[in-house]
């Protein structure tokens, strides 16, 4: 019961930073949620919730055809999840930016970009002003947000554990 709970808290923050706080151009909560998945509840868990947050949000504020390369990378961050809160959210963003912006490149059907390496290096200087803000956001709710659970661990309401600890069964 507790994974499911943290699950839809996690999902619930996702779908709301998507849609209703959205605070800047690739600041989101997704890769935040998908990590504290990952790590606190396991990668099942950790592919599932921003599968959830994503198809959800979606659905409510639209998505292109690069659905494929969003969607796959939060995926994979979710079974290769390792390290530190704050190489987590370095490592997520960099792999996020390269991931997405090579599928920018390849799902081109405006023709913004030759089918060339000067192409795909001009995808990833234009995407650049994205990624500063994707890794500034993701140091600050990634970092944030493992501390809390950190914290909140420790708590314990009506003799309970709010959050499960790393392994712990629910």
């Amino acid at each position: 019961m507790k994974k499911i709970l943290f699950a839809i808290i996690l999902i619930a923050l996702g779908i709301l930073f998507r849609t209703r706080w959205h605070l800047y151009p690739n600041v989101e909560f997704v890769t935040a949620a998908t990590l504290l998945a990952s790590v606190y509840l396991g990668r099942k868990w950790g592919i599932l919730v921003p599968i959830v947050i994503m198809a959800i949000s979606d659905s409510i504020i639209g998505n292109t055809n690069i659905f494929i390369f969003t969607w796959s990378a939060y995926i994979l961050m979710g079974i290769f999840t390792k390290g530190k809160p704050w190489m987590k959210a370095i490592t997520a963003s960099l792999f996020f930016f390269v991931w997405t912006n090579f599928g920018v490149w390849a799902l081109d059907s405006f023709g913004m970009y030759s089918k060339d390496l000067n192409g795909l290096l001009r995808a990833y200087y234009m995407g650049l002003p994205f990624l500063r803000s994707n890794l500034v956001g993701n140091i600050i709710f990634i970092s944030t947000s493992f501390w809390v659970v950190e914290k909140l661990k420790n708590i314990n309401f009506a003799g309970r554990a709010i959050i499960l600890k790393r392994g712990e069964k629910a």
